[in-house]
């Protein structure tokens, strides 16, 4: 996952999984920011079941009231986020993890498109995210299935796909509880690319120490 030269010695491996780490916690940290000031000043109340973090950055309140102050608030985010990401990708070693990573850059500057405006930009640019994210911790849990135990790396895949899939299904039907799913599912995301990073950590220790 991480670059690999000097693995030996311990000094490449460390610095590029301390940085993407780093600049993870910093993403996530971000985007649980981006939510509570949304939440703060949207221009309506907000219900979490009816309504979107995508409706932070909207124009206008779907009862036509100004948006202004919580729609700067999540292009900040959206612009803070796509930096992150274009820097991760710098510090992966893999090509395709790279790509992942620099999708998800152009996906969160597609995001900063409001829904209420062009619907269909703000929704490719949600499913770069989602879906790049989604890719890159698949493949970090791919590279770990012969290195932790069986019991762990099914767990982590029951809760990655039973979160984010039935988001994905229920978001492409049109449901009404698509809203809902969303918040499970980026929380599984989140909670499991970080566990895979944690994974990885280990696994990184152990060949420094071989």
């Amino acid at each position: 996952m991480l670059e690999h030269t000097n693995i030996h010695t311990g000094s490449s491996a460390k610095s590029s999984y301390h940085i993407v780490n780093r600049e993870l916690n910093v993403l996530f940290g971000v985007t649980l920011l981006v939510c509570l000031l949304g939440m703060l000043t949207y221009g309506e109340n907000i219900v979490i079941r009816d309504h979107a973090v995508s409706h932070f950055g909207r124009l206008y309140t779907r009862r036509g009231d100004p948006n202004y102050l919580s729609l700067l608030i999540f292009a900040l985010g959206m612009t803070a986020s796509s930096m992150i990401c274009f820097h991760i990708s710098r510090h992966l070693g893999k090509p395709l993890h790279q790509l992942f990573f620099r999708l998800c850059g152009a996906g969160y500057i597609l995001l900063i498109v409001p829904c209420d405006l062009y619907n269909p930009v703000h929704t490719l640019g949600g499913t770069l995210v989602v879906g790049s994210l989604w890719f890159f911790t698949v493949f970090n849990l791919h590279d770990l299935y012969h290195l932790i135990p069986r019991v762990r790396f099914f767990l982590y895949q029951s809760i990655l796909q039973g979160t984010v899939l039935p988001y994905a299904f229920l978001y492409a039907i049109g449901s009404p509880d698509k809203q809902l799913a969303q918040k499970f599912a980026l929380a599984g995301l989140i909670l499991i690319l970080k566990a895979a990073m944690i994974e990885q950590k280990k696994r990184e220790e152990r060949l420094n120490r071989q």
